[in-house]
């Protein structure tokens, strides 16, 4: 009898213990399930993929339930398609490129948010005969990749200008770094190139050889703010760069993060709430810092792409801070 208690008692311990040690496991294995975000960026010598990068890292230290990786991709374009076909979850994209991939078919493409200006740089070598927008006319010019919405956006702004497309001047697709080397060994006439003031690449290609920034005129600047709404009118400060002594008028986009309705209204809230706790974001490597605001949140931002959890972080933000 008591033989059989004592296999009975043994019988309840392995039990117990059991149930002890699957539970701990379970713990352990929830407390390891996390999600993982793909972020789009763009060309790793730009200023997109060290800014996905350093907000990829801020959200993965300060949300606990999720890791995000930035990826680098042709640039905007590219990301729109790789946001539709879902084979990423983020994407940082140009706010021209957003709103026209909106108007088109890709209704689910969402804002999260509007991070900083980018800001349309034209360069040539200060050696040049040209002066002026229209000194571009049958010039070679170096666009960015095929896929990047630099691309798309020097062409619309070359046949405002009055140029037809690509019969009075030749466009050269080749990313960034390669542009600053085509223009200094003579390849191309002019970088065009969209992104934060300064940019590392030209702040290296000022330092080798004297440039010179191309102001695009008001006429052109007021005929395309009036009618996308993309576009922001920007200045580029005098001495932004090696040899530059006045002031730029240029136009400029703004870089979104953007996702789809994929993304909860949980999950946004609580990206943006670290992005913008978190204001200083390392954005490249020359170590400019672009400085996120929420009040700035819906610049050149269609408020119908608005991300329904970016709607309501901006909403009780705004409350709080008045």
């Amino acid at each position: 009898m008591n033989k059989s208690l004592n296999y009975i008692l043994a019988f309840f311990i392995v039990i117990c213990s059991s149930l002890t040690l699957y539970a701990q496991e379970e713990k352990y294995q929830i407390s390891l399930i996390k999600k993982i975000y793909s972020m789009g960026t763009a060309s790793v010598n730009g200023t997109y993929y060290p800014l996905g990068n350093a907000i990829s890292r801020l959200l993965g230290k300060k949300l606990k339930n999720m890791v995000v990786i930035a990826e680098p991709t042709p640039g905007s374009i590219a990301n729109v398609e790789y946001l539709r076909k879902k084979r990423i979850d983020l994407a940082l994209m140009q706010s021209d490129v957003a709103w026209i991939a909106h108007q088109g078919t890709f209704k689910d493409l969402k804002v999260l948010a509007s991070l900083y200006s980018e800001k349309i740089q034209i360069v040539v070598r200060a050696d040049s005969k040209i002066y002026k927008l229209e000194d571009l006319k049958g010039k070679k010019i170096a666009v960015g990749d095929r896929e990047s919405g630099s691309a798309a956006g020097a062409i619309q702004i070359l046949e405002t200008a009055g140029f037809k497309n690509e019969t009075d001047y030749e466009i050269v697709y080749e990313r960034f770094t390669k542009s600053t080397a085509s223009l200094f060994d003579g390849y191309v006439d002019a970088i065009y190139y969209v992104g934060a003031v300064p940019a590392d690449g030209l702040i290296r290609l000022s330092n080798r050889v004297p440039i010179r920034l191309i102001e695009i005129p008001p006429e052109i600047t007021h005929k395309l703010t009036t009618a996308y709404p993309y576009f922001c009118n920007e200045k580029i400060g005098a001495e932004a760069y090696k040899g530059q002594t006045k002031e730029i008028n240029t136009l400029g986009y703004k870089a979104l993060l953007t996702c789809t309705s994929k993304l909860s209204a949980e999950e946004a809230f609580a990206m943006l709430d670290v992005i913008y706790s978190n204001p200083r974001i390392l954005s490249d490597q020359n170590e400019v810092l672009i400085e996120v605001n929420p009040r700035e949140a819906l610049i050149g931002v269609d408020t119908m792409m608005l991300h329904e959890g970016a709607a309501k972080y901006l909403a009780n933000n705004m409350k709080t801070s008045k």
